[in-house]
């Protein structure tokens, strides 16, 4: 673990291993029918409706105000679509990872990292994953500001993709860094050019491996958005990401619950894991479960975690 002064410090953002999953069309000269979990449903999401309760994301010792609400109309869409981002080995994360939309189809902004399918045309999938409807259910100045970053934080974003989060973070962090990871060699070509492109001159983008963030240490923050649900071995990347970290660091997972409607984006239920199940991997990378948000956005849990 690296030390660092009271004024210097690095998070990781491990962003959407593209989830691009729920029912947006392929881009015509973009990989085959797997997108990411991020991708929108063909009409616009709205925010779940209530209907009986369930607490099957509710981790145990939950407060009231993180009870997940109830939604209506649950269903087990079983077709994959796709991820949009790349990163952490198997996960459809920033990275290299694939997206699942419903019945198949792409959802804006979920993909594995290292996984099965191959997100080669960065350009073409920078129109799935960076579409602004996205913003509506992805909420991605909500997140940020749920990290509660200092501006000289040094953020990760692992499985980072096209930069739909990168761009913010760098934002968020003006005398800070930004170490955005992919595993898919355009996706990082594109995420430099574009880091280029809008004079973000403290974005570093770096290739990582399927079981090696390649993080530098000191790290702050470690956000992962709709990437773990991908990830092959959770307790060897996320072991790396631990020894990677500042003193104080965290990792933070935002990733679909598993009572997400079924018309919503993200990958199919059989592929969805509970706050419960993340933390239990966590645990075996050697971290614990410090906080759980299941109220600020409405598909998703934002899950942070910290050092045992």
């Amino acid at each position: 673990m690296a030390s660092r002064s009271s004024h210097t410090r690095t998070a990781l953002l491990v962003v959407p291993l593209l989830a691009a999953c729920a029912g947006t069309a392929q881009p015509s000269n973009g990989p085959p029918p797997a997108v990411s979990d991020t991708n929108p449903p063909p009409r616009a999401a709205s925010p779940p409706a209530a209907g009986s309760p369930d607490d099957s994301d509710n981790p145990p010792g939950a407060t009231a105000h993180e009870k997940t609400p109830p939604h209506a109309g649950h269903g087990g869409a079983d077709g994959h679509g796709g991820h949009h981002g790349h990163a952490v080995g198997g996960a459809h994360g920033h990275g290299g990872h694939h997206g699942h939309g419903a019945g198949g189809s792409p959802a804006p902004g979920h993909r594995h990292t290292g996984g099965h399918h191959r997100f080669d045309d960065a350009e073409a999938w920078a129109k799935v994953f960076d579409d602004p409807t996205r913003d509506t259910w992805q909420r991605p100045d909500d997140v940020i500001a749920s990290l509660a970053l200092e501006p000289d934080d040094v953020v990760a974003d692992i499985g980072a993709g096209t930069g739909y989060f990168t761009v913010r973070l760098a934002k968020a962090v003006p005398r800070g860094r930004v170490i955005a990871t992919d595993i898919e060699p355009d996706m990082v070509a594109y995420l430099k050019d574009r880091a280029r492109r809008a004079e973000l001159s403290n974005v570093h983008v770096v290739r990582n491996e399927a079981d090696d963030p390649k993080l530098p240490d000191g790290i702050d923050v470690a956000l992962v958005v709709d990437v773990y649900h991908h990830i092959a071995d959770p307790a060897t990347f996320f072991g790396k990401v631990r020894t990677k970290l500042a003193p104080g660091g965290r990792v933070v997972i935002v990733d679909f619950r598993t009572d997400a409607p079924e018309d919503a984006p993200g990958p199919p239920p059989s592929m969805r894991l509970s706050p419960v199940q993340v933390a239990t991997g966590m645990k075996k990378a050697g971290f614990r479960l410090a906080r759980t948000d299941v109220t600020t956005l409405p598909y998703q849990y934002i899950l942070e975690f910290r050092p045992q």
